[in-house]
């Protein structure tokens, strides 16, 4: 696989059943790992191979809906108990979170997901980065969200409809097999001096900063895995 794209598998399969971790569905699929820091550093080279925050994602679609199935690695949660799951919570970033950057093909602006371990979410249309983003969008998203604090994981399933993007005007059809869109994954865990602010297209700011377009790498649409 090219480092710079994860590859979305088509699946007739109901992304119900898929939202549990040992279907065989996610044994086909490849994954890409988000390991590095934004500056564009190993999070592993730079703590060594007990790292604990490595994060790996999976993708399948049909349809209607993209699914992302994140699992996340942890030593300790940094999480805000309270505010419900029926509406998006900003200021989420500032906890543990894990976030999709998606640009539909041709498309100017970005859609951004944010998940945090208690299943909280926010959703966002942004049309310019910190200037022109519209946080009443609403994505239609559906998540599920598990932690175990036994095996030390936190896994997501992220699924996002077609339907509010074409809304937007921004995606004019539904993605067909051999179209790539623009994508990012990031996450960011822990709090205080040991906060990391990990990606998998590393975008090379100076500070921390997730919302550089230009760096983001492929979401391919492929066929079923075999």
């Amino acid at each position: 696989m090219p480092e710079n794209t994860l590859f979305t598998y088509f699946t007739r399969e109901a992304f119900s059943g898929l939202q549990e971790p040992h279907h065989q569905l996610w044994r086909d699929c490849e994954q890409v790992s988000i390991d590095r820091y934004w500056n564009g550093k190993s999070a592993i080279r730079e703590k060594g191979l007990d790292w604990r925050n490595l994060t790996r994602v999976r993708s399948v679609w049909n349809e209607d809906q993209v699914l992302f199935y994140f699992q996340c690695w942890f030593d300790r949660l940094n999480v805000q108990p309270g505010g419900g799951a029926n509406q998006p919570i900003k200021g989420l970033w500032e906890k543990d979170v894990v976030e999709v950057f998606l640009r539909p093909e041709s498309c100017e602006d970005y859609f951004e997901i944010e998940i945090s371990p208690l299943g909280q979410w926010l959703d966002a249309h942004v049309r310019k980065p910190r200037e022109d983003v519209n946080f009443d969008w609403d994505s239609g998203l559906e998540i599920k969200v598990a932690a175990d604090h036994q095996e030390k994981i936190w896994r997501v399933w992220l699924v996002l409809p077609y339907q509010p993007m074409m809304k937007t005007g921004s995606l004019s059809t539904a993605p067909q097999i051999g179209e790539a869109w623009r994508l990012n994954l990031c996450r960011v865990a822990g709090e205080g001096p040991d906060r990391e602010y990990l990606s998998w297209r590393p975008t090379f700011t100076t500070q921390p900063d997730f919302h550089v377009p230009s760096c983001f790498g492929n979401l391919l649409f492929l066929d079923s895995p075999k």
